[in-house]
């Protein structure tokens, strides 16, 4: 298991008329080097990788990406995204695999229906009456989003 940032400093020392001479590799998951002895027994060839090697095994870190944080109105803090995370969720959505733009397309549509359609005096009861309007306004493309980006099982 190579990363591709590996994979082409590897490669980049070899014409690519010349046959690649055979390599053993010895992979160090936590340190992040990938150390490659030749097949004749010269030098070996360290290479550094920036990165995590073992992507495919999962998320080693133990915080989440900055997507997570902007999607969950975390940082920067944003209420009605918060409100809108959990709306989307609520609705068997996952908000973490909606394009950027989408979202944000939904999370201006829902500031304009709490800024102006719902009649509530404070906020909460103002994004409950924008939510419950978004679900009969947008009801298409809450379908679409329920298809194309269900909600993982639990």
């Amino acid at each position: 298991l190579i990363s591709t940032c590996c994979f082409a400093a590897l490669t980049s020392s070899f014409h690519p008329s010349e046959a690649m001479p055979l390599l053993r590799a010895t992979i160090v998951l936590r340190v992040g080097t990938i150390v490659l002895p030749a097949a004749d027994g010269a030098l070996a060839r360290r290479v550094a990788c920036s990165g995590n090697i073992g992507q495919g095994l999962g998320q080693r870190r133990t915080f989440t990406n900055w997507w997570h944080k902007w999607v969950d109105g975390k940082n920067p803090d944003s209420p009605p995204a918060v409100v809108v995370s959990k709306f989307l969720r609520s609705e068997g959505i996952d908000p973490y695999r909606l394009p950027r733009d989408e979202l944000e397309d939904f999370r201006n549509k829902f500031l304009m229906e709490a800024r102006w359609f719902a009649k509530a005096e404070d906020d909460d009861g103002k994004y409950g009456e924008a939510c419950e309007l978004l679900k009969a306004k947008r009801s298409a493309i809450l379908d679409q989003w329920r298809d194309q980006h269900p909600l993982p099982p639990p």
